[in-house]
């Protein structure tokens, strides 16, 4: 029994570090607090539960196993959601006195909200038509605004007939009146190419950067 409750104890402080490296990659990948709150939260437990088990002997092993099984349920389960729901769990919050790169403005409104990471840097766009001109006119802000190297990803939208947040690749981008806007639902609009659009602004990236 008492290899066993070694086991058992030795587990559980695996568990505990993974939850304390997946709490501090929650924090500084910009998920919801919510996510970094629960994960160090019953990481916590964890330990507190261990303590308490060293004036229970008697009952360790049964402590070592619960305190094993509960913490690492929710470890996966939080790692699971988290990685499979990208655009519901992070905090697409702009930063203090955030600009548009493309209009220069401060954002003020979120309605239309957009993010786009290039290498380690993030954008925030005030709308989706200011994200899809930078794309569109990829040369001009090269030339202007040095635009950073590296691969471009993390790109989300907030829908404008949901208001929900979304990959780009789970949008549709149509021109209304001169203006780009993202929806779930395109209802039958001639919508843009943004696969396309895409890997033309990533082609630009690269050879800028050789």
């Amino acid at each position: 029994m008492f290899k066993e409750t070694t086991i058992l104890i030795v587990l559980s402080r695996v568990v505990e570090f993974l939850g304390i490296i997946t709490t501090i990659f929650l924090m500084f990948k910009g998920y919801k607090l919510r996510y970094v709150f629960l994960v160090g939260g019953v990481v916590v437990l964890s330990l507190v539960v261990s303590v308490l088990g060293l004036f229970a002997k008697e009952y360790l092993e049964y402590i070592a196993l619960t305190d094993l099984l509960l913490t690492a349920s929710v470890l996966g389960g939080v790692a699971f959601y988290v990685s499979r729901h990208p655009e519901r769990t992070k905090d697409f919050t702009p930063p203090e006195n955030c600009r548009c790169p493309v209009c220069n403005v401060l954002i003020v409104n979120e309605d239309e909200l957009c993010t786009m990471k290039i290498g380690n840097y993030t954008y925030y766009f005030d709308t989706c038509d200011h994200m899809i001109k930078l794309l569109k006119e990829a040369d001009f802000f090269l030339e202007k605004k040095d635009l950073p190297g590296g691969e471009v990803k993390d790109i989300y939208v907030k829908a404008k007939d949901t208001g929900r947040w979304r990959k780009i690749e789970n949008v549709k981008v149509v021109e209304e009146g001169g203006t780009y806007r993202a929806y779930e639902k395109a209802d039958g609009k001639e919508v843009l190419d943004l696969e396309k659009l895409l890997e033309s602004f990533k082609d630009k990236l690269r050879r800028r950067k050789g």
